[in-house]
């Protein structure tokens, strides 16, 4: 009868305790997948990290500068090269149509630089070697025998009468250097003003020209005034920052 009860209860003891081993041992097994779940998630997400961090990146340059590149103006003092400059003509030294009243102030784009020299009604005005003039602006204005406006400020252009070269009278040209105020006086068609060399300092220079006869059809103007300012700059053989 003992033998029978201590049976019974080995038997009721192995039925309560088998479930608990198992449910143990699957929560293990399910542990360890989801560990290797959570581990390829972490491996994944490492790898990710890893091509993220050694993505490659491209950087733009510049355009490449030549010894003939221009360079680019950013004040009225910026240097030149050759290429970027012309020389005025003694040819053009009389123009055939005058304004009542112009007025024009350059931009740094499109102001011209001269080297050698350049015309200003009457006058040539040159420049030393190794320089360059940047105009910044060009007024000029048709006067009576007064000095007054013989057409008002009228910017329309008005052709001057033909063959009033002989009736020229006087030509007066003044060269002011802005820095000193000082100005300096020329009488005589065709004079030759020089500059003297006055890096990235500005001057003026003014001419008028005084006929004795009537030079504009239906008016009273009898005198030409043309006045040019600019700012003397280094100029350059080639870009010194360019590639040889």
């Amino acid at each position: 009868m003992q033998v029978h009860t201590a049976l019974l209860f080995v038997l009721l003891l192995v039925f309560v305790l088998l479930p608990d081993d198992v449910s143990t041992r699957g929560g293990r097994g399910g542990g360890g997948r989801s560990g290797g779940r959570s581990g390829g998630s972490r491996g994944g997400s490492r790898g990710g990290g890893s091509r993220g961090r050694f993505r490659s990146t491209t950087r733009r340059s510049g355009p490449k500068i030549t010894k003939f590149t221009p360079i680019k103006a950013k004040s009225a003092r910026s240097p030149v090269i050759v290429r970027q400059t012309r020389i005025g003509s003694r040819s053009q030294l009389f123009t055939g149509v005058v304004a009542g009243y112009f007025l024009h102030r350059y931009l740094l784009s499109n102001a011209p630089v001269y080297r050698v020299g350049f015309p200003v009604y009457g006058s040539y005005v040159k420049v030393p070697t190794n320089r360059a003039v940047r105009l910044s602006s060009e007024e000029e204005r048709l006067l009576d025998t007064n000095g007054d406006f013989c057409l008002g400020k009228s910017s329309q252009k008005r052709s001057l009468r033909r063959g009033i070269d002989g009736n020229l009278v006087e030509l007066y040209t003044t060269l002011t250097y802005k820095a000193r105020e000082n100005t300096t006086e020329f009488h005589g068609v065709n004079n030759t003003v020089s500059l003297e060399d006055i890096k990235e300092k500005g001057f003026v220079v003014t001419t008028r020209a005084r006929y004795n006869v009537i030079i504009v059809d239906d008016s009273r103007c009898t005198q030409v005034e043309k006045k040019v300012e600019g700012t003397m700059v280094q100029m350059y053989e080639t870009n010194p920052n360019g590639a040889s």
